[in-house]
């Protein structure tokens, strides 16, 4: 990977026309682990196979990122604030077919890895499907994950998820952190993935909000 990479990434697509308005971000047509960026199309992979009913489950906190736990979520907190025991337990339940053909169905071809613009297009055919089953709950957990939740340093009424992945810079960081923003949270026209070089992805969220009007 090219040393002089940005610290920032940024793509930015104009919903309606479905351009790309803003391409800064060199290798962006090379997949990139997405970490948390994948937990919605879980979520939509479980529910196909789960008559579309979601489970409320509860957070192990030695399995989460959170020390002390989320507690007993169901899934719009677990978007919300990005349960890792929650999305663990429904991919367990998942057959890998399934995942696949999910991830392909929105656009991009592996649930644990994509092209940053595939993936940003993703969400943007998610928020499209809004009125097919086992969808609406999901953009419900996006706004709350903006309002109060893992991207509220967007300080926007958005649909926003935060993650955080294996870094792709040299040197090496512990990770870095990517937020994807569709913004207004109603009518979405403007749709952001960022990539924040060595820090979570609530500050990539808050990096992202430069860019919102």
């Amino acid at each position: 990977m090219n040393p002089l990479l940005l610290a920032v990434a940024l793509l930015k697509l104009d919903i309606d026309s479905g351009t790309v308005t803003t391409r800064q971000w060199p290798d962006a047509g090379e997949s990139v682990a997405i970490g948390s960026l994948a937990k919605p199309f879980i979520a939509i992979a479980y529910a196909e196979g789960h008559a579309y009913r979601y489970p409320r489950l509860k957070c192990n906190p030695k399995a989460c990122w959170l020390p002390r736990g989320h507690g007993e979520v169901g899934i719009e907190e677990a978007i919300a604030q990005s349960c890792n025991v929650y999305f663990n337990a429904l991919r367990k339940q998942i057959p890998l077919d399934l995942l696949q053909s999910t991830a392909r169905r929105y656009g991009f071809d592996d649930v644990d890895r994509s092209p940053p613009e595939a993936l940003l297009r993703a969400y943007v055919e998610l928020q499209r499907r809004a009125a097919e089953p086992g969808v609406a709950p999901i953009l419900t957990g996006l706004r709350r994950a903006a309002s109060h939740g893992t991207a509220r340093l967007l300080a926007h009424d958005a649909l926003a998820k935060t993650g955080t992945a294996p870094c792709s810079h040299t040197p090496k960081s512990p990770g870095d952190g990517f937020a994807i923003v569709l913004h207004p949270a109603v009518a979405p026209k403007t749709a952001l993935i960022v990539r924040l070089h060595g820090r979570p992805g609530s500050h990539a969220a808050r990096e992202a909000a430069k860019s919102l009007p």
